[in-house]
């Protein structure tokens, strides 16, 4: 398959191809959609196999991101950054030299921190372009508890929508990096009981004595008993595989792209299980940059609390209409792109 096919399966606008070999940076910018706004999405630094994996992650992950800005309703599209994580790379210049690439593309794309990426490595973006979330503004406050913040709104959707009273209920968090640990400090203030797994066990056990949460081993977090399965860590992990040993009654969680595949939505709902569909309630990270950057609002605390509105008309057109919760999430989002894309009607960052 040509890359040009690989695009216009999910009509991706463009792809810029990251190469520098003084640094050894090497990656892929992929920018879905602009049709309402410049690209927001978050970077990535990863070992790869093969470049070819890296470049899938990019376009999916880009397209999610699309779909997680227009059901946020933001004026913006969606794209995304994958960096090759390799034994010759010089991560701190590799990293400013990313910084200019996404400074050359004047606003077309915006991006932030996501899975792999620490505070140095913002820094050293920041020095090349005025088009990262460094976190150092006092009033953009923390993307990773602005994230798990939108999280809780859609989980407190769907545990009354089940009828479930938070405190007392069981949940189980897959990953407890910066928003999976943000995300169990809110639960446990909601008088839930945790438990947790990640495969740093020493990161487990440290959010476990913080939270009172208990620790279970990464290959059985999805067969935990419990009211709610939150997975916050790498995507694909909601699959035909997994969906058998699941114990949970609602899935909820910070992971992009969870379903390793689109009918794996299909048969949570047969089984009964309440899917929360990740773009929708893991964008108060996208919500919170996206409004302070593009529209210079100081609080989004309103904003993120319509996550649970959203999740909750999520959950009763699925009912109404005996289809899943992703299936409808996605018709939603696909609603307010249906304006055919070309060149006039992309932004360009004029």
């Amino acid at each position: 398959m040509t890359l040009l096919t690989k695009l216009a399966e999910d009509d991706h606008e463009q792809v810029i191809v990251l190469q520098n070999r003084a640094t050894g940076l090497r990656g892929f910018i992929a920018i879905h959609d602009t049709t309402l706004g410049p690209a927001l999405g978050g970077t990535r630094i990863l070992k790869y196999a093969r470049e070819e994996e890296a470049l899938a992650d990019a376009l999916r992950l880009s397209r999610a991101m699309t779909y997680k800005t227009s059901l946020a309703e933001l004026p913006a599209g969606g794209g995304k950054a994958v960096l090759i994580d390799h034994a010759g790379l010089d991560r701190e210049a590799a990293l400013e030299a990313y910084g200019r690439a996404v400074e050359s593309l004047g606003g077309r794309f915006y991006t932030g921190p996501d899975v792999g990426i620490v505070a140095g490595d913002l820094r050293a973006m920041g020095r090349a372009t005025r088009y990262v979330a460094c976190e150092s503004s006092p009033e953009l406050g923390d993307i990773s508890e602005q994230t798990a913040t939108g999280v809780w709104h859609g989980m407190r959707a769907c545990l009354e929508f089940a009828g479930i009273v938070p405190r007392g209920a069981r949940a189980a968090i897959q990953g407890v990096g910066s928003v999976g640990v943000a995300l169990a400090r809110i639960l446990q203030s909601e008088g839930m009981e945790l438990a947790v797994s990640d495969m740093d066990g020493a990161r487990a056990e440290t959010v476990a004595r913080e939270t009172g949460a208990r620790v279970v081993a990464p290959g059985a977090i999805f067969s935990a008993e419990c009211d709610v399965l939150a997975p916050c860590a790498l995507g694909g992990v909601l699959s035909a595989e997994t969906a058998p040993r699941l114990r949970a009654r609602i899935i909820c969680g910070c992971a992009n792209n969870q379903l390793a595949r689109p009918e794996a939505g299909d048969e949570l709902a047969r089984r009964g299980v309440l899917y929360a569909p990740d773009y929708l309630v893991n964008a108060g990270g996208v919500i919170r940059g996206g409004e302070y950057y593009l529209l210079g609002r100081a609080d989004s605390s309103a904003s993120l609390a319509r996550i649970y509105d959203r999740m909750k008309r999520v959950l009763a057109l699925a009912r109404e209409r005996g289809v899943s919760t992703a299936r409808i999430a996605d018709e939603l989002a696909e609603t307010r792109l249906r304006r055919p894309k070309s060149f006039a009607d992309c932004y360009w960052g004029k």
